[in-house]
């Protein structure tokens, strides 16, 4: 990996030794990890679900973001859902979409390098 790369990665909020070395240095796996990731729906689940005070259907989607993150140590994006789930799961909604704003912010920084540095899907 460039140090490019690996710069555009920490600052988007990824651990990518702690992401390295979970996917033993295959680096091409990893990429393809972190584009499914992009291409996923839970954040456009979670963020709709959200706005329309739907707790159930966004407590899914972050509890599922939640996991995700941590697999791919996605550290910014992952600790915000995990309040939000949290929160959720306490069926306090008012909390999670105040801090919504937030989470899309990082999901967007994220989305913008994985896609500015990750090759093409095949």
């Amino acid at each position: 990996m460039n140090e490019y790369k690996r710069t555009a990665f920490k600052n988007a909020g990824v651990n990518i030794d702690e992401a390295s070395e979970r996917f033993m240095g295959n680096y091409l796996f990893m990429d393809k990890c972190f584009r499914m990731f992009i291409n996923d729906k839970n954040f456009i689940k979670l963020k709709e679900a959200v706005y329309n005070n739907n707790i159930e259907e966004a407590f899914i989607a972050a509890h599922t973001l939640k996991g995700v993150c941590g697999e791919l140590s996605i550290y910014k994006l992952g600790s915000i859902v995990c309040q939000m789930s949290y929160m959720l799961k306490g069926g306090d909604i008012k909390s999670a979409s105040e801090i919504m704003p937030e989470a899309l912010y990082e999901y967007e920084m994220l989305s913008e390098v994985f896609n500015t540095c990750l090759p093409l899907a095949e």
